[in-house]
């Protein structure tokens, strides 16, 4: 119990209220996902609660929490029950609904149960793995062997679970990551390969790894604020208890899984509800719209409008500079040079600027800063580098946007602005402020960028002006002047 006298989430309460039965912890595990933060679980985790609804799956997801840190011990101790919290705009109609997810079957921690984590391979109904690891996560780390129990990266993970799998002549998986990089099945793949050879796994398993998994490249788009903070008290209140592990997004949502569309609609039979998953030849196009459209603003903000003393995409997009300075960015550098029809992109970007300033959805920059760098490369990098190699110049705002990022993470924000990367970025950062010349030193680091950015033309000067204007002036003056 807690001080306002309301019990927390668990399965006595729920079911006491109606909202689950004893028999919805008993479906069998045919989902293991690698991830238990706040977009997966109000994404895939609520795409699994409809089907299960509609007795379309009879079955429950396994958690898998890949780092050290997360929430997994949280959901535990609510017997892996949360509440999504929706609310929004859905084809010009207001949504708000509230909804127990009751699909989760265990959560676990792949570092500190690691036992426990490679029985999941045993599960004879698991059909599905699911992951979204942050753009950081599918990527290997060399000091990861066949002895080094727990691996550090995802990959390695995965294929010691896979492995077990094979062991013991189960069937494969579809393997369906979230992550948000081009071709993020295909590259999965790729390393789950070369780890294979690098832990000496033989060619029967390699074999069985090719023919018997299937794996998908997919595009993953709602907005997932997270835990609502600022009014958890209030839907507590509403739901009749207490739930720290609950979760707020919006109504839309797109899942686009590219490869065998057969397989996917058996597995997961979302369209039948009218779900938006769909399964394409190529996913290329939607994560063109999406990545560039969508997250690159995004990330913009978090870069540029936390520096300017804005917390949340809401608040942005009621910002006299703010507003402009992004609607400008979509407009003059990233529809420029982006191959989808110019009509279809405007409307894309009209729709996107109606999710950013949903009134029910405050969605805390700080939480899209997470792993900024890794974004940037992903989300900006492409679309600024194709502004100069399409003779557009560099585009000023994407420019600031990296500009600020940089300042950030070199410390020179002095505390104002969360930073939360993995603590070997953010280093790199802080050495090469350090030097003489932060903007030449940080940008020539290949490690960070995936390339030497001092070979962009003019784009040390035009970072280093803007550290510069930053320190003196604050970043709204900037803001400003290109709104």
């Amino acid at each position: 119990m807690t001080d306002n006298n309301l019990p927390v989430l668990n399965a006595e309460v729920a079911i006491e209220k109606g909202l689950t039965t004893a028999d919805a912890a008993k479906r069998p595990i045919k989902v293991i996902q690698f991830g238990e933060g706040n977009f997966l679980r109000a994404f895939v985790d609520w795409t699994i609660q409809q089907l299960n609804n509609n007795d379309l799956f009879g079955g429950n997801v396994a958690i898998v929490q890949p780092i050290s840190q997360g929430r997994a011990k949280e959901l535990a101790a609510q017997d892996n029950l949360y509440t999504v919290v929706l609310e929004g705009l859905k084809n010009g109609e207001q949504v708000q609904s509230r909804e127990l997810i009751d699909s989760i079957g265990k959560s676990l921690s792949a570092v500190g149960d690691w036992e426990e984590f490679l029985a999941l391979a045993d599960e004879p109904e698991a059909k599905i793995i699911i992951s979204n690891t942050t753009e950081a996560g599918i990527a290997l780390d060399d000091s990861d062997t066949a002895e080094t129990v727990p691996p550090k990266s995802y990959p390695a993970k995965l294929v010691h679970l896979l492995k077990r799998r094979f062991d013991n002549g189960l069937p494969g998986f579809l393997i369906i990551p979230c992550e948000l990089i081009a071709d993020n099945g295909d590259t999965l793949k790729k390393y789950l390969l070369e780890l294979a050879d690098k832990f000496g796994y033989g060619e029967d398993f390699k074999a069985w790894l090719e023919n018997d998994n299937k794996f998908f490249n997919t595009l993953v788009d709602r907005i997932v604020p997270g835990y609502p903070r600022d009014r958890a008290e209030e839907l507590w209140n509403e739901l009749g208890y207490v739930d720290n592990n609950m979760v707020k997004a919006e109504p839309f949502l797109l899942w686009v899984v590219s490869g065998d569309a057969e397989a996917i609609d058996e597995a997961l039979p979302a369209k039948k509800l009218g779900i938006d998953l769909v399964t394409p030849e190529s996913v290329k196009p939607y994560r063109e719209r999406k990545v560039f459209l969508l997250n690159c603003p995004h990330t913009t903000l978090a870069s540029v409008a936390r520096l300017a003393g804005v917390a949340t995409v809401g608040e942005a997009m009621n910002d006299a500079d703010v507003r402009p300075f992004i609607e400008k960015e979509m407009h003059e550098e990233i529809i420029p040079v982006l191959s989808l029809p110019e009509d279809e992109l405007n409307k894309f970007a009209e729709a996107v600027l109606e999710r950013y300033a949903n009134p029910f959805v405050k969605h805390a920059l700080d939480a899209i800063g997470l792993n900024s760098a890794a974004k940037y490369v992903t989300r900006c990098l492409p679309v600024l580098l194709n502004n100069v190699k399409e003779g557009h110049g560099l585009p000023k705002r994407l420019v600031l946007a990296l500009s600020g990022l940089i300042y950030t993470y070199g410390g020179l924000a002095e505390g104002k602005v969360n930073i939360s990367d993995d603590p070997a970025v953010v280093a790199k950062f802080e050495e090469a402020a350090k030097s003489e010349n932060y903007a030449a030193t940080i940008l020539a680091d290949a490690s960070v960028w995936g390339q030497d950015l001092t070979e962009v033309e003019g784009l040390v000067d035009a970072v280093a002006a803007n550290l510069e204007a930053i320190k003196a002036e604050g970043m709204r003056p900037l803001i400003k002047a290109l709104a």
